[in-house]
């Protein structure tokens, strides 16, 4: 149902917010939301995690990743959804690479995806019994 969902929705718009929350807004009224970890794995070693953002790393400003990660993703179209059903895991593939949220918690929600008509889906790591 996540791949129906998602698959072909573009990416119109992520923010980094207080305490790493951090929000990717898509085509058509659809967002997903997450206080968990997010990254996004590109082409040309890419690599940038939401929990990086703010630290300088000996660099002469702190590190914008939300900035980094949006100049990669911004506008593009989620090509295909990979839901790890052991963990929780999204993977969102596109053409520039991985947006993933990898879940760190078998009890607390990890992402949120929010839609029109009231849509609210709410996920967590691990299997359920």
């Amino acid at each position: 149902m996540i791949e129906k969902i998602l698959k072909n929705r573009s990416i119109i718009d992520f923010a980094i917010r207080e305490h790493n929350f951090c929000t990717l807004s898509l085509s058509d009224g659809y967002s997903i939301s997450t206080q968990g970890l997010a990254r996004f794995v590109g082409k040309h070693d890419a690599f940038i995690c939401v929990e990086d953002h703010g630290h300088k790393f000996g660099l002469d400003h702190p590190f914008d990743a939300e900035k980094a990660i949006k100049e990669l993703i911004h506008n593009k179209i989620i090509q295909k959804v990979n839901l790890n059903r052991d963990t929780g895991d999204l993977n969102l593939f596109l053409e520039s690479g991985v947006f993933q949220i990898i879940c760190r918690s078998v009890g607390y929600e990890a992402y949120q995806i929010d839609g029109p008509n009231n849509l609210t889906m709410v996920a967590h790591g691990g299997k359920q019994k």
